[in-house]
Order: C-alpha cells, then sequence, then structure tokens
C-alpha cells in the first residue's frame, strides 16, 4: 500500500486540498435546494441557481458499492477495484480503492493520496484513493 507521505503531490490541485495527511474532496453546495455535487459546479443543474458555494467533503466515508476492472488502457495496471463513495454530505463519489481485498459494502473508509494513472511525462499522477 501506498501511504500519503510516499506519494508526491503536485503543486496544482483542482478537486482536492490536502491538511497534513488527511485528503478532503472539493464540492459544490446549492444555496437554495441543498444539493451537493463532486466535482464542483458553478450552477445547479436541479434548479438552475448559482453561484453554487463551495464546500470540502470529510476524509471519511462508506462503501455504497464498488467493482473489479479487469480490462482497462495501459496507463492501468489490472485489476483494481473502484468503489462508489458516500459522504455525510450527501454525495457519492467514484474513485479508485487502496487495498489488498475489495471492500466489504457499508464499511467505513477514508480518502488518502495514491497512485495513479501515468502522465505524458512518465511520471505518475497522485489522485485521492479510499482506504479502508
Amino acid at each position: 500500500m501506498t501511504r500519503v507521505d510516499e506519494v508526491s503531490i503536485p503543486e496544482k490541485v483542482a478537486n482536492y486540498v490536502i491538511e497534513g495527511d488527511r485528503v478532503r474532496l472539493r464540492a459544490s453546495r446549492c444555496p437554495t435546494c441543498g444539493s451537493v455535487f463532486h466535482p464542483p459546479r458553478t450552477i445547479c443543474p436541479t434548479d438552475g441557481a448559482g453561484p453554487l458555494e463551495e464546500i470540502l467533503l470529510g476524509n471519511k466515508g462508506t462503501v455504497y458499492t464498488f467493482t473489479v476492472v479487469r480490462q482497462s488502457t495501459p496507463e492501468f495496471k489490472t485489476p483494481y477495484v473502484l468503489v462508489y463513495v458516500d459522504f455525510p454530505e450527501q454525495v457519492r463519489v467514484l474513485m479508485p480503492y487502496d487495498g489488498e481485498e475489495p471492500p466489504s459494502i457499508g464499511s467505513q473508509v477514508d480518502i488518502v493520496m495514491g497512485l495513479g494513472p501515468k502522465q505524458e511525462e512518465g511520471e505518475l499522477a497522485s489522485v485521492p484513493h479510499a482506504r479502508s
């Protein structure tokens, strides 16, 4: 497993914030209907309101479901696991899972940094992962 302190963190990050060893995803919340979106949006697709309020999701969530990917593009070594994580802020996010075995549905996960696909220069990107 890769720990957050073993991963190079890109200087320009768009959809997450790193606070020490915690990773929090950026999201947006509609001021009129309360809907939450990740990645962040500027206009609410539910009621058309805008601008939306920027929020940070908590760094823990619950596994809604998962899938084991066995066939992919060359950038990703297979098999790997993708999970849908439900956050307390009432939003569901798809992300890679960082673990030896697939998680149990309903299990609690932390959001951490992990290695992602290769970038054009051949270096691995760092992306948020779920970890039990």
